[in-house]
C-alpha cells in the first residue's frame, strides 16, 4: 500500500420493482488508482457491453486492496419497510456494513466516498459510533461515481453482481425484462403472475411500491 487509503462505494438496482439492490464498495491508494485509470475503469452505466463490465469487475476484484459486495434482497428491503426503514436508511446501514468489512481488511481508511442520498446524517452517525472509522473522511457528492475511481470501482462491482442475480432470477421465473417498473414487459409479467397466483413471490419483488398496489386493484376490481 502506498499512501491514503480510499473507500469508493455505490448501488445498483435501486430502483427495480424487481429483484436485489447491490452495494458495491473497493480500496484504493494511489498505485492502484494508477491502475485502474490505465485500465478504463469508469462509470458502470457507461458500459454498453457485458462482457467488458464484467472482464472489469474481476480485474477490480484482482487489483483492490480489498473490496466488499452487499445484497440486499427484495424480502429483506421488503422486511426493512414493514419496520418503517427507508430505502435510503437501508442503503446507509449497508454502506457501512461494506466499510466495515474493508476495514477489517485494510485497516485505516482515509476518505469514504459515496453518492448523494438522503440518510447521509445516518452514515455519519453510523462512522462516529465506530471506534475504527470515526476519523474517516466521509465524502458525499452528486454522480460520485463520475468524479472518483474508487467510486466507479464500486459501481462496477455493484452493477456486475445486480446483473447476475436478475440473471438468476430469471433462470428461476422466467424473462421478466429489466424490472424497472417504468418497463411495460416488467409490469406485464407482474400483471399475468398476480392473475394466475393471486399473490407475489416475496423473495424476488419489492411489494412496497405503489405498482403492486395498482397491479392489485386492476386485477380484483
Amino acid at each position: 500500500m502506498t499512501g491514503k487509503i480510499i473507500v469508493g462505494a455505490d448501488e445498483a438496482g435501486r430502483g427495480l420493482i424487481i429483484g436485489p439492490m447491490i452495494i458495491g464498495a473497493c480500496a484504493v491508494d494511489e498505485s492502484v488508482m494508477k491502475e485502474f485509470k490505465l485500465l478504463g475503469i469508469k462509470d458502470s452505466k457507461k458500459y454498453s457491453s457485458r462482457t467488458k463490465l464484467k472482464m472489469h469487475a474481476e480485474m477490480i476484484k484482482e487489483k483492490a486492496l480489498a473490496w466488499s459486495i452487499k445484497v440486499l434482497t427484495a424480502k429483506d428491503l421488503n422486511n426493512y419497510n414493514k419496520n418503517g426503514l427507508t430505502m435510503d436508511e437501508a442503503e446507509a446501514y449497508a454502506f457501512f456494513r461494506a466499510l466495515e468489512n474493508i476495514n477489517e481488511k485494510v485497516g485505516k481508511i482515509d476518505t469514504f466516498q459515496v453518492d448523494n442520498f438522503q440518510a447521509v446524517k445516518l452514515l455519519r452517525k453510523l462512522l462516529k459510533q465506530n471506534s475504527q472509522l470515526k476519523d474517516t473522511k466521509l465524502v458525499v457528492s452528486i454522480r460520485a461515481e463520475t468524479k472518483y475511481i474508487a467510486v466507479s470501482a464500486g459501481s462496477i462491482l455493484a452493477r456486475d453482481k445486480a446483473l447476475s442475480e436478475l440473471l438468476k432470477i430469471k433462470q428461476h421465473y422466467g424473462d421478466f425484462g429489466s424490472g424497472s417498473t417504468s418497463d411495460k414487459r416488467t409490469i406485464n409479467w407482474l400483471t399475468n403472475y398476480f392473475q394466475k397466483y393471486g399473490s407475489w413471490p416475496a423473495d424476488i419483488v419489492r411489494t412496497y411500491w405503489k405498482t403492486i398496489e395498482e397491479i392489485e386493484e386492476r386485477v380484483t376490481r
